[in-house]
């Protein structure tokens, strides 16, 4: 899928973020925009990897936990990048959630 209907697929949210190394919370950062396909955060701090398991709360107090990779970043003047992420494998029941989310979201 190309990064533009990633970015297309986005809406406007503000939710907190947690990427992982296994189980084990490594960093949190914010997260600015979600869609069904990734998210963009913004962070000072890159995921090490071009993969990061990613832990984010959707508005309303669910967790959804995804493998995402980078792919994009955006670098601005008060040093933190806005990165783009695609979720390359969700589990079934985070991707429920989020699309129970999405679909919530369109009815309203």
């Amino acid at each position: 899928m190309p990064v533009e209907a990633i970015l297309d697929s986005m809406i406007d949210c503000a939710f907190p973020v947690v990427e992982y190394e296994g189980t084990r919370p490594v960093r949190g950062t914010d997260g600015t925009r979600l869609g069904p396909f990734g998210m963009e955060i913004r962070t000072d701090r890159l995921p090490p990897n071009r993969f990061a398991w990613m832990g984010f709360d959707l508005p309303g107090g669910r967790h959804v936990k995804a493998l995402a990779e980078v792919v994009g970043v955006i670098g601005d003047e008060d040093e933190r990048n806005r990165v783009i992420l695609r979720f390359k494998h969700v589990f079934p029941s985070d991707r429920m959630v989020l699309s129970d989310f999405f679909h919530a979201r369109a009815a309203a």
